[in-house]
């Protein structure tokens, strides 16, 4: 359904959060503009999780059954302790589905990037590889690239990740710096080397995730839709019986960097047997190292002339234990594209700007703070509160407690995962918005 104004929209940053962005605001009319500074799109990364709240946008643009097509459905997610293999915790994908509408989906960053672009490319979309920003006019919605170039637009759109340029011209002399959480290794194994170890073949079966948890480490692993390699990642919070090597290069200038093999494996030296094994199948070039961090709660999210906004980590960068970065940038631009489709001059850009911040504000900031808890609480030292944690975890799973089922659908996170964008606050935030507005005297033209 198209808006009754339409504007020309550029958007920084050609990532999931800005192409689904730009998908939500072609539906609506708009002529969009992403801009990314990288030559190609996105390969490096692990996977993604595509959760029930952000498997409802996808399927209101018209794209979950191709991304169901594209991409197996794990059965699950199973929790083990780290030192024994003791099973923790066992979530049905499945079970979920019936609670909530829609399943767990675990593509690799790449995968969700290319559906998102090649989505995105057939509404219409302009997607401009190459294209770095090098100053961005704030009042007038204009950028100018390294080349040169200007580019003119009536809305500019930050979705250029946790170092926000954008969030920059926003913010000025208030901008924040990311705040330093933990560091991951991601690594991607030979599915070939797994099954040949009969210690490690059976992960390779049954489609389900994997996670471990440890005292300041964990683990969430899994193979891939086609079973070629085996993703592992293992979040780890650094201490004095880790390498400096790593330690140093992950506080280095580098997001994202080759990390020893040696120091991952000392990292998982007291974990389980299965786990010591296929981190000696992985080889050093595929051994990358990842700086988590997280941003704090920032003055606004729009600019003072209200022509400017920031979404997803550019917005609100969040640590990645409850797998919720993802899903909330492609919320973001879900809203962001339902308040401007309520413009009918340009005059009431600002206005639906600051609504679309007001409705999301809320939700990320408790995802946020609740992301950085789950972290803490999935890597206890040993001791009287680790053990009181897998006991409720052992009750929730025994299938003589009343409310087996609840916990076996990811219960306790109706929340999170209920979330539907046109059901929440949206429409009565915008109508609010738009009834104050109707009073008042417009400055600018109709579309």
């Amino acid at each position: 359904m198209s808006s009754a104004a339409s504007f020309t929209i550029l958007i920084i940053g050609g990532g999931v959060a800005g192409l689904a962005a730009s998908i939500g605001l072609r539906r609506k009319g708009h002529k969009v503009l992403v801009l990314e500074s990288s030559t190609t799109l996105q390969t490096l990364g692990g996977s993604l999780l595509i959760p029930p709240n952000a498997a409802r946008v996808l399927d209101s643009y018209g794209l979950w059954e191709k991304f169901k097509a594209s991409e197996t459905i794990p059965v699950g997610n199973t929790t083990f302790r780290y030192q024994d293999g003791k099973v923790l915790e066992e979530v049905e994908y499945a079970a979920m589905e019936g609670a909530f509408g829609y399943p767990v989906m675990a593509p690799s960053r790449a995968k969700y990037q290319r559906l998102l672009y090649d989505a995105a490319i057939e509404l219409g979309v302009q997607v401009r590889l190459s294209s770095r920003i090098k100053s961005l006019e704030e009042g007038t919605a204009c950028v100018t690239l390294t080349t040169g170039e200007t580019v003119r637009g009536d809305i500019i759109i930050g979705a250029d990740g946790i170092k926000s340029k954008v969030r920059r011209e926003i913010l000025r002399d208030d901008d924040v710096q990311p705040v330093p959480e933990s560091i991951a290794y991601q690594c991607n194994i030979s599915g070939g080397d797994m099954r040949s170890d009969p210690l490690t073949a059976p992960l390779m079966g049954g489609g389900a995730i994997h996670s471990w948890y440890g005292p300041s480490r964990q683990m969430i692993c899994g193979p891939d839709s086609s079973s070629s390699v085996y993703r592992m990642t293992l979040i780890f919070y650094p201490n004095s019986t880790l390498s400096s090597e790593d330690i140093l290069a992950a506080n280095s200038s580098s997001s994202y960097r080759l990390g020893s093999i040696q120091s991952l494996r000392d990292c998982v030296k007291d974990f389980e047997l299965r786990v010591r094994k296929f981190a000696s199948l992985v080889k050093p070039e595929d051994c990358f190292l990842w700086k988590i961090a997280h941003l704090p709660k920032l003055k606004s999210w729009v600019s003072e002339s209200g022509k400017v906004a920031i979404l997803g980590d550019a917005a609100h960068a969040m640590v990645p234990h409850l797998g919720a970065g993802a899903a909330t940038a492609v919320e973001d631009g879900a809203v962001l594209a339902e308040c401007l489709s309520h413009a009918q001059f340009t005059s009431d850009i600002p206005k639906l700007l600051q609504t679309y911040e007001k409705i999301r504000r809320p939700r990320v900031e408790r995802i946020q703070a609740t992301a950085l808890i789950t972290g803490q609480y999935k890597v206890m030292p040993d001791g009287p509160a680790q053990v009181k944690r897998d006991e409720k975890m052992a009750q929730r799973m025994d299938k003589a407690n009343p409310r087996y089922e609840y916990w076996k659908a990811g219960g306790g996170l109706e929340w999170l995962y209920g979330y539907d964008f046109m059901k929440e606050q949206v429409a009565q935030e915008i109508d609010g918005s738009t009834s104050e507005s109707e009073g008042e005297i417009r400055s600018g033209h109709k579309l």
